[in-house]
């Protein structure tokens, strides 16, 4: 074999090499900046370049506009440009390809060469370039520019004819990347208004809390739930109702876009959220006051919304459940008030009076989120813990009891108490405040707090007696006692529960819950369970 032949063969093989490169590639599951990036450098490979960049022909500007460079850049290249164009008329080679769909080589200097492809190259530092068509469902998509340094042989017709092979892989790999955009945004988007569905809303907050954590960026969070939607679709019809969510996404979008750093979205039926970052909470305020005002522009009834940021809330260890549920039960406070303007987390609450309250509570949606342990796995645990318990000490074993269950459930405190035989006041022994409510009074929240006579609590004996009681500040038929004591203390919901030990004392554990809390009410069976095992071991 003669030397051209063998130096033919040789680039034969590396070329069928390069491109099996790009097999490899496109097999990976990437995103499409990535995919971009991974294909221009494994181009600068096959073409045995100094540089590639990407560009994207945009029709209605008539601008090529570059997406990535890599390789050895020039002094104005930037990797990922911002705003690097090329006017098509500025440029005769790139209307060649873009109307043609042919490429071209040129080299510095040459007859008849392009000047604006030369003054490019100058100023780049390069000697040659090829440019080549890269084809997307038909149609040109862009352009594949590489460019080679005075170091390297110029490009020839050879290479131009290798370029098309390799423009070819990256239409390939450009479908895929579209695809995996269509995807990732299908996956991200509500069907029906178009906004950030919940997946997208809870991937913006985790991060967003992240960085509040490492760089206390504040975050704040808006729940909006659209009042009437069922009577809307009753009286109308649910065309009439999807109209209606449509109308108001594009307001609750409108609002949001004037505020840096905030997504709108769907979390599902008439419930929507704003998430913001960055911002203070009166700008948060302001934006949740704006809301509601474009809703009563194509709403009848307009919205109930609720606030809540890290700055109002102001608790360590702020997750992104707790920051949700403060936002979910400051709108639900709004919506029984029949408030038209936000309700925000952490301020005295707007509790309704209760004959105003015309609702079944039984149909109460409870604050976003759940315990970490379903009631099965909390009673396991508790069986496990108990077990672990040697000494049969009602007090420490119902401690533990509490201790647990409010571990699950986020409480913000627990008590456990003791009615001792014959008595008539129940003795507080044990607690633990984990959190303490601003609208709470000092005295409820003594460390030493006083006992109080078990018949003006008629829900506190019954609880003693081995019933699991709910009190929950929002139901028409809980005690009013105690309602009123959860009401003092800024609590939202209370159960309790205890039972008799073998010495006829009476015991009564209570667990309370705030907007911070995960619902209590689905955990009230185990803890009576759990109450049961620690005093009839």
């Amino acid at each position: 074999m003669d030397p051209d032949s063998a130096h033919r063969a040789g680039d034969d093989q590396f070329r069928l090499a390069a491109l099996s490169g790009f097999v490899s590639l496109l097999s990976a599951s990437r995103g499409y900046a990535e995919l971009l990036t991974a294909m221009s450098k494994e181009s600068v490979q096959a073409l045995q370049a100094s540089s590639v960049s990407l560009s994207i022909w945009e029709r209605d500007r008539g601008v090529m506009r570059t997406l990535v460079n890599v390789g050895e850049l020039g002094p104005e290249e930037a990797e990922r440009p911002v705003d690097e164009v090329y006017a098509l008329a500025s440029y005769p080679l790139l209307e060649r390809i873009t109307l043609r769909g042919v490429g071209y080589v040129q080299t510095i200097g040459e007859p008849g060469g392009d000047e604006g492809v030369d003054q490019v190259l100058r100023r780049e530092g390069k000697q040659s370039c090829l440019g080549v068509p890269v084809q997307f469902e038909g149609r040109v998509w862009g352009e594949l520019w590489a460019t080679r340094t005075s170091s390297r042989a110029p490009f020839g017709a050879d290479d131009l004819a290798f370029a098309g092979l390799v423009a070819a892989q990256v239409g390939a790999g450009i479908g895929q990347a579209e695809h995996l955009a269509r995807v990732e945004r299908l996956a991200y988007t509500d069907d029906l208004t178009g906004l950030a569905n919940r997946r997208a809303f809870e991937d913006r907050l985790d991060a967003a809390l992240h960085a509040f954590e490492t760089s206390g960026a504040p975050v704040g969070v808006i729940v909006v739930d659209v009042n009437g939607l069922k009577r809307i679709n009753d009286k109308h019809g649910h065309v009439a109702g999807d109209s209606a969510l449509l109308n108001f996404a594009a307001e609750l979008s409108a609002a949001a876009s004037a505020v840096p750093e905030s997504l709108a979205a769907r979390l599902g039926g008439d419930e929507f959220c704003v998430l913001t970052i960055g911002s203070r909470s009166d700008v948060v305020e302001t934006l949740a006051e704006d809301v509601c005002r474009r809703a009563g522009h194509v709403l009848e009834e307009g919205v109930a919304c609720g606030v809540a940021t890290t700055d109002e809330v102001g608790l360590g260890g702020i997750t992104p459940a707790r920051l949700l549920r403060a936002a979910d039960a400051a709108q639900y406070r709004a919506k029984r008030s029949g408030l038209r303007e936000p309700v925000v987390a952490g301020r005295q609450p707007h509790w309704p009076a209760l004959a105003e309250q015309d609702e079944d509570p039984t149909d109460r949606r409870y604050f976003r989120g759940r315990g970490s342990l379903d009631q099965g796995q909390l009673l396991d645990a508790l069986v496990q813990a108990l077990d672990a318990a040697d000494d049969f000490d009602p007090l420490a074993r119902l401690e533990v009891v509490a201790q647990l269950v409010a571990a699950n459930v986020d409480a913000a405190c627990w008590w456990v108490s003791e009615l001792e035989p014959g008595g008539r006041f129940v003795v507080p022994r044990k607690s633990d405040i984990r959190r303490r409510p601003g609208a709470a009074s000092d005295s409820y929240f003594a460390p030493e707090p006083d006992s109080y006579p078990v018949d003006d609590y008629p829900a506190t004996f019954a609880a003693m007696s081995g019933l699991s009681v709910v009190v929950d500040v929002h139901d028409p038929r809980s005690d009013p006692a105690e309602t009123s004591l959860l009401m003092l203390a800024g609590m939202s919901e209370m159960v309790m529960c205890g039972g008799i030990d073998g010495a006829e004392h009476r015991w009564l554990v209570e667990i309370l819950g705030d907007e911070l809390s995960s619902p209590i009410r689905p955990y009230s069976s185990a803890l009576r369970a759990g109450i049961a095992l620690a005093l009839h071991r």
